[in-house]
């Protein structure tokens, strides 16, 4: 049974059909969720990263970090990036075509993607303002301060893409602050 106070904050009422199509997703580490799919994530960490293809190597920019609560859409042109869990969890999926049926239907529907589109590009806004205007230390400062439960439940790796750095220049903003 999906837990729906974490939800909430979407203000979807408890007798809405949407909870009846919401299929329950038990998933491993490193999982990586199929395309053309919304996910509601009730337990572990999710990460969004783009493939930065070099001569050399691929590398791996992380983008974003969905905890639980969050909601993520994964779309299906391969450009949106790759969704992957960092650890084990659940998560409940429903098709983009039964989210875009429902929105047909059900114009209260529309309220929870204004919301949610509205809280996306706000936070995508604000990234791009601190990655812009501050230095990879003040961006950890910032996140120890403003998001610490980035910093308690995000591998260093990936932190370390998430601001834009090595992780061997993370471990040395990590010494100079303590």
């Amino acid at each position: 049974m999906i837990n729906k106070k974490l939800f909430s904050h979407l203000n979807v009422e408890d007798s809405d059909p949407v909870w009846e199509k919401l299929i329950k997703v038990e998933f491993s580490k490193k999982n990586i969720f199929p395309d053309h799919k919304a996910y509601l994530l009730e337990d572990g960490l999710v990460r969004k990263y783009y493939l930065h293809n070099t001569s050399d190597t691929d590398t791996q920019i992380c983008a974003e970090f969905y905890f639980p609560g969050d909601i993520f859409t994964v779309g299906g042109d391969g450009s949106e990036g790759i969704y992957e869990s960092i650890n084990k969890g659940l998560a409940w999926e429903i098709t983009m075509d039964e989210v875009k049926e429902m929105f047909a239907v059900n114009p209260e529907c529309r309220f929870v993607q204004n919301y949610y589109l509205s809280r996306k590009l706000n936070a995508a806004m604000k990234r791009e303002m601190l990655l812009l205007k501050n230095s990879p230390q003040n961006l950890y400062e910032y996140l120890l301060k403003n998001r610490p439960h980035y910093i308690q439940n995000i591998p260093l790796k990936y932190l370390a893409s998430y601001i834009g750095i090595t992780p061997i220049s993370l471990s040395r903003i990590r010494k100079r602050i303590s």
